[in-house]
Order: structure tokens, then sequence, then C-alpha cells
């Protein structure tokens, strides 16, 4: 989709998220003039002035359908709504900021690296972002970890792109690198199946890219890539990067010892891994990267360490929205009491797995709310789960139950968006309520 064919276009942007008004912005750089139409679910709090604007709501959409050429989709809107296909039945052509940006031209010689995966891709992401940065090269980090790629600058040496599954869905344009780091069941109201989940992940790797990395570790991976490309680059293997006891390898050569990492969890050495990896395929020297990987110290929202009230450690995890996240947060507190508030939006997830290590984990007690709160702790002992109405419960408590020494973890198991706008505010609030000095 290039500037020609938005110049000639009757455009329409449906979804006024963040990235909803980048698309505006971009497109009102570049077409001052140009008649846009904004659509949205229910009217914004504010809206351009400016005479060559038009706003509509979304239900009024199917009525305007003859005015329109080409709607710019936010990624929150599902590819498989009905008003879609009415979209597509119409010959109404149908695009995403993503693919927007991926036509644009970039430097000669710059490198675009897309990330995704059910777990780990905001924390990989940031992680190759620093090293890079900090490694010399000039470096853009967006998508779906925050900043708009349609926000970027466009003099970078390298872009690396978080892409959610919404993302990915309808992407055909090829990054220069593809990493897929990993498949669990997650967002079925917007795939509608785990199947198509999995297929639309997947889809990044299908689009025709260089370099394909994947990680040789994760079952539902090696099921779901129907083809591997050749070349493909594989990380959690024995023969490439992976982590061995308390350090890192490629192959047989030790890289560092992984204990100086700020990063907690056996998880984390794995999106080391992988971001290691992209670096080798990059060309960079890998025990150069590794020092500087040990010098980031996260994000917010991820495994994020508040501070201690009266000897109890509070630690917000809210990013863990599937119960395979939730495990690997657990398992970064080895030997450590832990009481973990958990559950959210329902998304037909699997907690099998989860009340079988809770189960062998009495050490560990939890409390649970919202949508999925009873299905987390119906088969715990009542001594080990309780079930409470909100976030302010579960803190109140957790405060009583946990003990010195011990571990207040939120890792919620499942999405936010039952009782919170996102995770980041549901991580807010979690800090707001742990009140640490």
């Amino acid at each position: 989709m290039t500037l020609s064919d938005l110049e000639t276009r009757r455009i329409a942007i449906w979804g006024l998220g963040k990235e909803g008004w980048a698309s505006y912005d971009f497109l009102r750089r570049h077409f001052p003039r140009k008649e846009i139409t904004l659509i949205n679910q229910t009217l914004p709090d504010t809206l351009p002035d400016d005479p060559h604007t038009l706003f509509l709501l979304e239900q009024d959409m199917p009525a305007a359908l003859n005015d329109l050429d080409l709607v710019i989709k936010a990624p929150g809107i599902s590819l498989y709504r009905p008003l879609v296909q009415t979209l597509q039945q119409q010959k109404i052509s149908i695009t995403s900021a993503t693919n927007i940006w991926f036509s644009l031209p970039r430097p000669e010689g710059s490198t675009t690296i897309a990330i995704t995966g059910s777990n780990g891709k905001s924390t990989t992401s940031a992680l190759l972002a620093h090293i890079l940065r900090h490694m010399g090269h000039k470096t853009a980090l967006g998508g779906n970890i925050g900043t708009p790629l349609l926000s970027l600058t466009d003099d970078a040496d390298y872009y690396v792109i978080e892409l959610s599954s919404y993302q990915t869905a309808d992407l055909y344009h090829a990054p220069d690198i593809a990493v897929l780091l990993n498949l669990y069941p997650e967002h079925i109201q917007w795939h509608l199946s785990h199947a198509q989940y999995y297929a639309d992940k997947c889809h990044l790797i299908s689009t025709g890219v260089d370099t394909v990395i994947l990680n040789q570790n994760n079952t539902l991976t090696r099921q779901n890539i129907k083809a591997v490309p050749p070349g493909t680059l594989w990380f959690n293997s024995p023969d490439a990067l992976h982590a061995r006891g308390h350090d890192i390898y490629n192959g047989s050569d030790k890289i560092g010892d992984a204990r100086r990492l700020r990063l907690p969890g056996e998880h984390n050495r794995q999106n080391l891994c992988a971001a290691l990896t992209i670096c080798a395929a990059l060309g960079l020297e890998l025990e150069a990267c590794f020092e500087q990987a040990v010098t980031f110290g996260g994000l917010p929202h991820r495994l994020q360490h508040l501070g201690e009230r009266e000897g109890i450690s509070y630690v917000n995890d809210s990013i863990s929205t599937t119960p395979e996240a939730t495990l690997a947060a657990l398992n970064s507190f080895p030997g450590r009491q832990i009481t973990l508030i958990a559950g959210g939006q329902d998304r037909q997830q699997d907690f099998t797995a989860f009340s079988e290590f809770m189960a062998r984990h009495k050490e560990i007690s939890l409390i649970a709310a919202y949508e999925t709160g009873d299905r987390m702790r119906q088969h715990l002992p009542g001594k080990q789960a309780a079930l409470v109405e909100d976030l302010a419960a579960a803190v109140a408590l957790a405060r009583e139950i946990t003990p010195p020494g011990g571990v207040i973890l939120l890792s919620p198991a499942a999405p936010s968006y039952d009782a919170f706008r996102n995770f980041e505010h549901r991580g807010d609030e979690f800090q707001a309520l742990c009140q640490i000095p």
C-alpha cells in the first residue's frame, strides 16, 4: 500500500486507539486536504478541528460503505467479525497500519526484525533493542510494545518490531528476520479458535521472510509450522544458543553466566537465547552482546520488583495473561513462600498444568478473582486457594497470609479486559494498592 495508492483512495480509519491516531497523523502529514473518515465504537473526547475529517459511529458504518474504498483497521478489531466480512463482500480493501509501514521505504542497508510469540515478545524485543543500541547501532523499537510503527523514526539501522497475533494475521509484507518465540493457547475471542490463533501467529513465517528463528523447545511451534523454511535458525537447542544450568551456551561454547542477568527466571534465559540468536544472524559478536544484555533491567509489569514492606516482597507481573506465563513467573522464586494473585478474563484457558503445579507446591497460596477465578481454584484445597471479589480484596488478604520473607506476586494467567482497560492499568492499580514507601 504505497503513498500513491493511499492518495487516490477514499479512506476510513476504523478504531481510534493509539495506532488509529498514529495512522491519522501519518495521513494528515502526507495529505493535508484529503477527506478522511474516522470510525469508532464511541465518540472520542476530542476530534480534529478539520473540515476534511468526518466521524462515524461504528454502528452507522454499514450505511457509509458506498463512500469508502479502503479501511485501515485497528489491531483490536477481529479480522473475523461479520462487519469485516461485509467490507470484503463489498470489495472494500482492508489494511492495517502495520502493512502501510512495511510498504514504506526505509534507509538502504537497514534491517527489520519482527518478533512474535504468545509469551516473552515484549521482553525479547526490548532486550534486543537494548543490546543493539549499546553496541552502537541506531535502533528503533515499536509495534505492539507501545510505539506505533507509523510514529517511528525513518533513519534507523535496525527496526525491532513486536507483532501481536492481531498484526500477523493479515500481514502481507516480509521482514528481514522473523522470530516466533513460542505458541500457547490465547486470544480465542479474536481468532475464534486456538487453531486459527496458531495459524495467524505462524503466518509471519510464511510471508517470504529471508531469515526465520524458531524455538526448538516449544511443542506447539513444531506442530504448527507446516513447512519449516530452509536455513531456519533454532534456539533452545543443544547445538545452538541455549541455557544450561547457570550458563548460556552456543553449542558447546559458553557465552556467559546467566546469574549475572537482572531478569529472573528460566523463561528470561530463553528470551535471552532468542535475542542472542538474532544477534548471531546479524553477524554480531555474541560475548559482547551478552555483556550488554546483563545491563538490561526489564520492563514495567513484567516480574517488576516493586519493593518490600514489612519484610514481604511485592512483584508486579500483570503482563502474564496465560497460565504458561504465570508458571514461568512462579518458577522465578525458588524456595520462597509465594502468595499468587491471579484471575481475569476467561478465554477458555487450560488450567490443567497450572493446577497440577500448584498441587505439587504447597508453599504457594492462590488468591483468585474475576472471570477465571473460580476455575483456577476449583481443584485446589481450601487452605491453599481463596476466591475474592477484586484486586483490592486480593491484596488485603495477601498481606494477612504472607509471612515475612515471602512474595506477593500479581501474575494473573488471564487477560485484564473483564475489569481493567489493559494489563498496564491492572499493574498500576496493583502498585497503588501495595503502598510501597
